[in-house]
C-alpha cells in the first residue's frame, strides 16, 4: 500500500484565515453542541473540510503537518467560537500527533489508511483495568477511562494501561491503540463547561491489542520514539511539554472571546445605581479592562513562548532538556491562572445578567474554569512540580 494517500485540501498558509472565518458559525452553533454534549455531525464535516482535524496528521497521509505554534494559533481562534468544540479539536490532533510520532510507521500506515482518520485518547491508566499478556500482545480484560475528549470524532483510541513487570506487578505505564469500535462510549459527559468536547467515559472488555500497537509511556516521555517520521521536526517535539501546553490553546481563545464579548456589550449598557449611563465611560470599566487584558495577554504570551521553545528544540533535532521541559510545565500552570484571573475579572463587569442561562460571558467563564481543572494543566499541581525541582527533590509528576 502506498503511504501517500491524498494531498491536503487546505494548505497551512490559509488555515488560520479559515479558523477566523468559522468563529461566528461556532458561536451560533454552541447551543446545539451543548445540547448534544459533543460536536454536531454537520459541524464535524465542516471542521474536517477546513483541515482543523488533521493539523498534525503527516502530509504523507493528506494532513497539514502544522507546527506546534500554528496549531496553537488555529486552536485559539476556534476557542473564540466554542470552547468545547475547540477542545475536541485540540485533543484529536494530539492523538494524531502521538500515532505519527511514537508508533512504528506500519502502525501509522494502518491508522491513516482511512482518509481523514482521527485518534482520541486518555493517556492515564484506566480505572480498575485488568491486562493479561498473551502471544503477540495483550488482552485488556476490562477497564474504565473517563474524560475521553473527542471520542465521538475518532476512528481510533489511545488508552493508558499498566503492564506487568518481571514480578507480575502492574507498574509499566503504556499506551494501547485500538479501533474505536472496540470501545464502549458511555455518553456520560454532562458538565457546566466544555460540553461540545464530548469528553465521555469509555469502557473496554476483552480486547486484544498486538505489541506493535503498544508503546511504553516512560520511553515516550524520555524522547525514545518509534515513529517513522523522525526526520521531520513536528514529530520530534517533546512528548510531555506538548501534551501539557496544548491544554492551554483553548484557554487563550476563551480569554480573547471574553474581551470581545465585553467590548461588544459596554457601548449599549449602563451601570445601575450609578451616574454612568454608559458602561464604557466609567473609570472602573477602564481599570477592569486594562488589568484583565494584561493578564490574558500575558497568559497568551506564555503559551506562545512554550510552543516556540518546543518547536525550536524539535527543529534542531535535539530532545528538549529537562530544565526546559520543567519550565514548560510551570508556564502551563501560570498561563492557566493568568487567563482565568483575566476572564474572572471581566465576569464581574457583566452585571446581574451574567447569571442568566445562555449568557455568553457566563458560558465563556464556565468553559475556562472547566479547562483549568485538567490534572496536567492545573496551576497548583504545576507550581508544586516546579517547586520540588527547584528544591532538588524528585518531581511529583512526569516531566
Amino acid at each position: 500500500m502506498s503511504a501517500v494517500l491524498n494531498m491536503p485540501k487546505t494548505q497551512t498558509s490559509d488555515i488560520l484565515d479559515r479558523a477566523r472565518a468559522i468563529v461566528p458559525r461556532l458561536r451560533e452553533g454552541q447551543a446545539e453542541s451543548d445540547r448534544l454534549a459533543r460536536v454536531p455531525p454537520a459541524l464535524v464535516a465542516e471542521l474536517e473540510e477546513a483541515g482543523f482535524l488533521s493539523m498534525t496528521t503527516p502530509r504523507a497521509y493528506g494532513g497539514l503537518q502544522s507546527s506546534l505554534t500554528k496549531w496553537m494559533e488555529v486552536n485559539a481562534e476556534l476557542g473564540r467560537g466554542d470552547g468545547g468544540v475547540a477542545w475536541a479539536v485540540a485533543l484529536v490532533n494530539t492523538g494524531n500527533w502521538t500515532v505519527a510520532s511514537v508508533f512504528p510507521r506500519a502502525v501509522a500506515d494502518e491508522v491513516f489508511s482511512t482518509p481523514n482518520a482521527r485518534v482520541a485518547g486518555v493517556f492515564s491508566p484506566g480505572k480498575g483495568s485488568s491486562v493479561r499478556l498473551v502471544d503477540g500482545g495483550v488482552i485488556i480484560e476490562k477497564g474504565f477511562w473517563p474524560f475521553n475528549s473527542g471520542v465521538h470524532l475518532a476512528h481510533w483510541n489511545l488508552l493508558g494501561i499498566l503492564l506487568p513487570d518481571e514480578n507480575g506487578k502492574l507498574t509499566r505505564p503504556s499506551l494501547a491503540l485500538m479501533p474505536i469500535s472496540e470501545c464502549k462510549i458511555l455518553n456520560d459527559w454532562d458538565t457546566v463547561g466544555l460540553r461540545g468536547s464530548g469528553s465521555s467515559s469509555v469502557t473496554v472488555e476483552n480486547v486484544f491489542v498486538p505489541w506493535e500497537r503498544i508503546v511504553d509511556t516512560r520511553a515516550c516521555i524520555a524522547g525514545d520514539y518509534k515513529g517513522g517520521f523522525q526526520d521531520q521536526a513536528l514529530y520530534r517535539c517533546a512528548f510531555n511539554p506538548l501534551d501539557a501546553i496544548i491544554l492551554k490553546f483553548v484557554a487563550v481563545g476563551l480569554g480573547q472571546a471574553m474581551i470581545d464579548e465585553i467590548l461588544s456589550q459596554i457601548p449599549s449598557r449602563g451601570i445601575l445605581l450609578t451616574q454612568y449611563g454608559k458602561q464604557a465611560e466609567a473609570a472602573v470599566t477602564h481599570l477592569q479592562l486594562g488589568e484583565a487584558s494584561g493578564r490574558i495577554e500575558a497568559g497568551r504570551l506564555m503559551v506562545a513562548q512554550c510552543c516556540a521553545e518546543v518547536d525550536a528544540w524539535a527543529e534542531k533535532g535535539e530532545f528538549m532538556p529537562f530544565a526546559e521541559r520543567a519550565k514548560t510545565r510551570l508556564y502551563t500552570g501560570m498561563a492557566g491562572q493568568l487567563l482565568w484571573e483575566g476572564v474572572d475579572l471581566l465576569a464581574g463587569a457583566g452585571g446581574g445578567s451574567f447569571a442568566r442561562s445562555g449568557n455568553r460571558l457566563s458560558r465563556i467563564w464556565q468553559d475556562l474554569r472547566v479547562a483549568n481543572m485538567h490534572a496536567m494543566a492545573n496551576p497548583a499541581s504545576n507550581y508544586e512540580l516546579y517547586g520540588r525541582i527547584l528544591c532538588g527533590l524528585t518531581p511529583s509528576m512526569a516531566v
